[in-house]
């Protein structure tokens, strides 16, 4: 995976019953942003949940469109060998570079601290 450009958690949502925070990602050399839906994990951390690729541009996109799927599962497609195998390595190593990158650690943890507080 090339280096992260930029991230940032836009918000928390709720899957099934899980808050999850949403973090846009922008990766070095990618024309799409990613946005990477991390959750609280049992060690104290985050876990990825899922990684998405976003085809929406919010100049054209700001009415429903139903042309094209504006968020693309890509997950286990972005760190699958040629085999197409899905290893855990490249997965983690994304992962931890994405919260380590700025304040987004920081940041996932206020905003489901928040979300938190607003569902009480």
């Amino acid at each position: 995976m090339k280096p992260i450009e930029y991230a940032e958690c836009r918000r928390v949502l709720e899957r099934g019953d899980q808050l999850c925070a949403d973090v846009e990602v922008r990766v070095k050399g990618r024309d799409n942003q990613l946005v990477v839906l991390f959750a609280e994990s049992q060690d104290n951390d985050y876990e990825m949940v899922m990684v998405l690729q976003k085809d929406a541009d919010r100049d054209i996109d700001w009415y429903d469109n139903d042309l094209h799927a504006a968020y693309v599962d890509v997950t286990e497609k972005l760190f699958a060998d040629e085999a197409g195998e899905t290893h855990w390595n490249p997965g983690e190593a994304f992962k931890e570079q994405v919260l380590s990158f700025g304040n987004v650690r920081e940041q996932i943890r206020q905003k489901l601290e928040e979300a938190r507080l607003q569902k009480v």
